[in-house]
């Protein structure tokens, strides 16, 4: 019997003759911002009639392309420098548009221009979302556009489509024209954000997390996140995909209640007294969302164990400013990310949507497990 020896794996070819300023392509393609590197290496060669790796050859030395929608590509500055000529666009214009060819992305490996093509996985945790096919089409680029994300999902607020790469169903994005509320979460996700800066971002996480551990225990669930599902039908893939999907109001809805604390809490003015009164109001709210109140309460009391340590001090002149909407810097126990840190390694909770139902702590004296 002749046993057949797995293939190597490919090593890129040693170039031995020194390179030469690149050429300019004939046409050029102008970035998309948030756009993977692949995604923009891709477009500039199909719009030059060139494959892939003919491309990447006069970028760089690297092994082999792989598809755009599974992984990215990641340069050294040698190579960057080379994109940039062969784009007809300076590297400062590629680093604002592409997150993977800023400074903290790019390669040590050199001297010469180099690149890198992992198989299945990125060098840094990452999602790539396909773009809405509307938006790219508007501004007259090809449909396949991929977006780094810091989720498995994006929302068009444009045009009124949950974006994932999923592929279920036949389609990367589901229409949410029957849910209009969702849409106008994303434009207040968006609003928290921009006026919270990172502590938004933190926030948002934990809510979306306290919002999974509700979703691993079916009696836990807003009634309305039943509904939302039956609107968009019965195609649009698995329970897993539309989680996020379905629960995204009342998780941007929560992420203001937990900014409204932290913003008290990391300026030292905050109490025990006020503490119960916050969550007393809380479970107002999940009461209102028709929810069981004392066991939808489990995950924040849990998320507020994690946040009632000592605030800032007082000399470091990082606390949040005086004033309703200032900034809030990524508050206790989190520590600052940069800004394209997923949302899975930014919230300091445990759970998944997926997960297992989870078991109190034995400190707790009730569960919410089997319940009708």
């Amino acid at each position: 019997m002749v046993v057949s020896r797995p293939a190597r794996a490919q090593r890129p070819v040693r170039r031995m003759a020194p390179w030469r300023p690149p050429t300019a392509l004939a046409r050029r393609v102008y970035p998309i911002a948030g756009e993977s590197t692949a995604s923009f290496v891709g477009r500039l060669a199909a719009l030059n009639h060139m494959p892939v790796d003919a491309l990447m050859s006069k970028i760089g030395e690297g092994a082999q392309p792989m598809p755009v929608e599974t992984t990215d590509v990641y340069l050294n500055a040698a190579a960057l420098e080379r994109l940039a000529a062969l784009s007809s666009l300076d590297v400062l214009a590629l680093q604002r548009a592409l997150p993977h060819v800023r400074e903290a992305h790019l390669l040590t490996d050199g001297p010469g221009p180099a690149w890198r093509w992992p198989r299945w996985q990125p060098r840094d945790p990452v999602f790539l979302v396909r773009a809405c096919d509307l938006c790219a089409a508007a501004r007259r680029r090809p449909a396949a556009v991929y977006l780094v994300s810091v989720t498995r999902w994006q929302v068009c607020g444009r045009h009124g489509r949950w974006l994932d790469n999923l592929r279920e169903g036949g389609t990367t994005w589901l229409s949410l024209a029957a849910l209009p509320e969702v849409v106008q979460a994303h434009e207040q996700r968006v609003l928290l954000e921009r006026r919270v800066g990172a502590g938004g971002r933190t926030l948002f996480a934990d809510a979306l997390h306290i919002a999974a551990f509700w979703w691993n225990v079916p009696a836990l669930c807003p009634p309305v996140w039943h509904e939302r599902s039956r609107a968009l039908g019965p195609s649009v893939g698995s329970d897993l995909r539309i989680a996020p999907l379905v629960a995204y109001p009342e998780v941007v809805a929560l992420a203001w209640m937990l900014a409204a604390r932290e913003r008290r809490r990391m300026r030292n003015s905050w109490s025990v007294g006020q503490d119960g009164a916050w969550l007393n109001q809380v479970g107002g709210t999940f009461s209102g969302w028709r929810m069981p109140a004392g066991p939808a309460q489990m995950a924040v009391e849990l998320w507020m164990r994690q946040h009632s340590g000592a605030a800032l001090p007082t000399d470091t002149g990082v606390r949040p400013a005086q004033g309703k909407w200032r900034r809030l810097p990524a508050p206790l126990p989190h520590e600052d990310a940069p800004l394209g840190t997923h949302l899975e390694k930014l919230t300091c909770l445990p759970w998944r949507f997926g997960d297992e139902p989870p078991h109190p702590p034995d400190s707790d004296v009730w569960s919410v497990l089997g319940q009708a």
